[in-house]
């Protein structure tokens, strides 16, 4: 086992070639080491070729470079440094870590600012913040709390119907695409909870109503709590009028969970302060998040993805970490979680700019922080037996590793604020994030919405199946969000966007109050656009005939207009009636073509929700084996 002196030498060693040089190396060793620790079983993480050009070139030639990576355990053999298959993974972790702080401490240190201001005032409110906020979460373990949280939920019917989840997905051979293991009931369980405290449990508080008049009350401002509001930690009640009756209003923002699960409302402080206990009462290892740019959440341990999954009740959403920043365009700074055993800086968790965010934290010094939440985990964590730290550790090595994985935008990360009201996620700037830059989208999981899609590319063509029964079959489910190609041995592809040619200004919203899901426009009153392509050139086979159902739903005066035809031809106008698309294509346009578009424009609508009233394949959220969007092209040969 490498000693602190060794690691410390072999620190010192990689820094005296200069803050530039360190940062490469340590990039491409840190790289190493968390290949290893993310895939131990993978044998090509293990082995690094001696005559790699990026080793040659960047590695060799680095002071300590080659000395770090024997003491992290690797060996050289036959031209190729290897880790052993069955070598401890203690020195790989504690040199990981030990990198990754210097890495941060020295990007720190290269953003304009950072070491001339007076901090000292700055960090004494920061660590009260820390510690109150891991305080507060050791409430979660009161087995009084957590019972009376297990009398609200009913866990047994949660059970059940993660239960059938599983069995559904387990016999149709399909699972949340995104996740890199099968789902085991108790994720499904987690995703029953997150949509049963969004849809059954918890309110969303805007501002009180008259209870004589029924109109929405006017805020006041912030009134003086009495003893009971005290008592529950409402530090600050707000104070409302009515515009007609002036009957005054007081809501009380309480801050004990046991509280909220007798008033369940309140904006996001009380959703994830509630929703963080439910977990714990359910059973599981639960963080609670605090975002220092005035939001909250949860975290909890998957054990069958060996990670932890981000869980934001308030939205229903579950392992979306980017949301916040991509879709809510949040200017992340600090994201902190606080368990009963440890107190984590996840911040890398929530951004795909690194040092963008590490240049807007300038409360407190970067060494200062990882002492300071080193000591807190100290104290917290000395109570616990050796064999629970060393869990502990392991997945703070795991963790790390994540954190300094590029990330992928997944399906659902661009999609705005759908909590409270317009005018307040307006204010809040949250209701759509910035959609430049390129996004490597993965499948969706069960969440509020499917994100807003500007894209464009995916062509359907011909398998050697579809091609020799001159067959292309192709339905789509919203409330799975996934496609059948029927003629392809009934292949299920997860993710709306995935199978698109164009869309502009488009996303999958769940309505849950009205238990409904379809695809609308993504906001405003803008128009919105979508698109499939068909191509069977070099194919010798050409249209016959084209069989069609597609659904679409408007209210007040929203507009769903369909079209299809050949790419460079004035498309065919779809007749509608009632919104639905029942068409056989023959004779048309169409017939005798290589390739055609089936398309959608949307628009109209009246007022905040105009971007609602023109709807796509509406169907009940749990409608699984209903298809609005269904087509079927016959081929024959050219």
């Amino acid at each position: 086992m490498a000693s602190s002196e060794e690691l410390a030498l072999v620190t010192s060693q990689l820094l005296e070639n200069g803050p530039t040089s360190f940062l490469d190396v340590s990039e491409i060793l840190l790289k190493f080491a968390s290949n290893i620790i993310r895939n131990p079983n993978v044998e090509k993480y293990r082995s690094i070729r001696l005559g790699n050009k990026i080793f040659e070139k960047r590695v060799l030639p680095v002071s300590g470079a080659v000395e770090c990576l024997f003491l992290m355990g690797f060996e050289e053999n036959d031209g190729h440094l290897v880790f052993p298959q069955h070598a401890p993974l203690n020195d790989l972790t504690t040199i990981q870590g030990r990198l990754a702080r210097e890495r941060l401490r020295l990007m720190a240190q290269q953003i304009a600012g950072l070491s001339t201001w007076n901090i000292q005032a700055s960090e004494m409110a920061f660590h009260q913040r820390l510690r109150s906020s891991a305080d507060h979460v050791l409430i979660y373990e009161d087995p009084a709390l957590q019972q009376k949280a297990r009398d609200c939920m009913v866990l047994s019917d949660l059970i059940l119907k993660a239960r059938e989840k599983l069995q559904q997905q387990t016999e149709n051979s399909t699972g949340v695409e995104e996740f890199t293991s099968p789902l085991d009931q108790r994720d499904y369980l987690l995703l029953e909870l997150l949509k049963w405290f969004k849809t059954s449990f918890f309110k969303w508080m805007d501002s009180l109503s008259c209870e004589t008049c029924q109109v929405r009350m006017r805020s006041v401002g912030l009134v003086e709590p009495n003893a009971d509001d005290r008592r529950w930690g409402a530090g600050r009640v707000e104070g409302y009028t009515c515009p007609r009756c002036n009957r005054p209003g007081r809501f009380p923002r309480y801050n004990h969970p046991g509280k909220l699960l007798e008033t369940r409302k309140g904006r996001c402080g009380e959703w994830a302060n509630c929703f963080t206990l439910c977990c714990r009462a359910a059973g599981f290892e639960a963080r609670h998040v605090v975002d220092w740019t005035d939001h909250v959440w949860t975290e909890v341990y998957s054990n069958s993805q060996q990670r932890w999954l981000h869980c934001d009740p308030c939205e229903n959403v579950c392992d979306k970490p980017l949301l916040y920043e991509r879709g809510w365009s949040k200017k992340l700074s600090y994201l902190i979680a606080f368990s009963n055993e440890e107190v984590v800086d996840v911040s890398w968790r929530y951004t795909a700019n690194p040092k963008e965010l590490l240049g807007r934290r300038k409360e407190c010094r970067e060494e200062w922080l990882m002492e300071t939440i080193a000591t807190m985990n100290n104290e917290r964590q000395r109570h616990l037996s050796a064999e629970r730290r060393a869990v502990l550790e392991q997945r703070s090595a795991v963790e790390l590793a994540e954190f300094l994985a590029p990330k992928v935008i997944r399906n659902g990360e661009e999609q705005g604020r759908l909590s409270g009201s317009l005018a307040w996620r307006l204010a809040r700037g949250e209701t759509r994030g910035d959609a430049e830059g390129d996004a490597q989208l993965g499948g969706g999981a069960e969440g509020a919405a499917a994100g807003a899609s500007d894209s464009e590319g995916f062509v359907f063509t011909l398998t050697d199946q579809e091609m020799s029964e001159k067959c292309v079959h192709v339905k789509y489910c919203p409330a799975s969000d996934k496609y059948i190609r029927v003629s392809d041995n009934n292949k299920q592809i997860a993710d709306y966007r995935t199978c698109l040619y164009r869309s502009q200004n488009m996303y999958r919203k769940e309505e849950y109050d009205w238990n409904m899901v379809y695809l609308a426009r993504d906001r405003g009153d803008r128009d919105g656009h979508i698109e499939w392509r068909f191509d069977f050139r070099d194919t010798g086979l050409v249209v016959d005939q084209v069989t069609l159902v597609a659904t679409a739903k408007v209210f007040q005066n929203g507009r769903v207009q369909w079209s299809c035809g050949p790419q460079n031809q004035r498309n065919t106008l779809l007749p509608v009636r009632e919104g639905l698309v029942e068409s056989v294509l023959r004779g048309t346009n169409i017939t005798g073509h290589q390739e055609f578009t089936l398309a959608a424009n949307l628009s109209g609508g009246q007022g905040d929700c105009s971007y609602q009233h023109a709807q796509l394949f509406r169907i009940g959220l749990e409608d699984y084996d209903r298809y609005p969007l269904d087509i079927k092209i016959r081929l024959k040969k050219e």
